[in-house]
């Protein structure tokens, strides 16, 4: 015959080790909820008009563009109502730095109080559109 201390040793450690499963359980349970969070993209371009001037006889636009993302972006295309535009890098190259201001002349044949959109194509596929109207 068992003694009495021997079941209630067993009982304790079933309760330990249930105890155990439940823990591992929640802490695994914890580990995939946070993982499956949606979190804010933390590597994001982001191109930003800050100022822009139409030359003479409004042959073309000179833009100052800021990069306000997390990294570098890299500038692919710039359109001029969905035509393609030469671009010449007055200040900056084409490699714009995170919070570094680049300013680009656009050539286009403008037409004075007409609404152009502009739109830059950066290497990973992002457009950013800009609306200007010739002055």
């Amino acid at each position: 015959m068992a003694p009495r201390n021997t079941s209630k040793s067993f009982l304790s450690l079933a309760a330990s080790l249930t105890l155990l499963c439940i823990a591992t359980s929640v802490s695994l349970a914890t580990v995939a909820w946070i993982n499956g969070l949606p979190t804010a993209n933390l590597y994001s371009e982001n191109l930003q008009v800050t100022n822009y001037r139409w030359g003479p006889n409004c042959a073309y636009i000179d833009v100052a563009l800021y990069n306000n993302g997390t990294q570098t972006v890299l500038l692919r295309s710039v359109k001029v109502n969905s035509q393609p535009a030469a671009v010449v890098y007055i200040a900056g190259t084409c490699q714009i730095g995170r919070g570094e201001l680049v300013v680009l002349r656009v050539s286009t044949a403008s037409v004075q109080a007409v609404t152009y959109q502009i739109a830059f194509q950066t290497a990973k596929g992002n457009r950013f559109v800009y609306t200007a109207v010739a002055e």
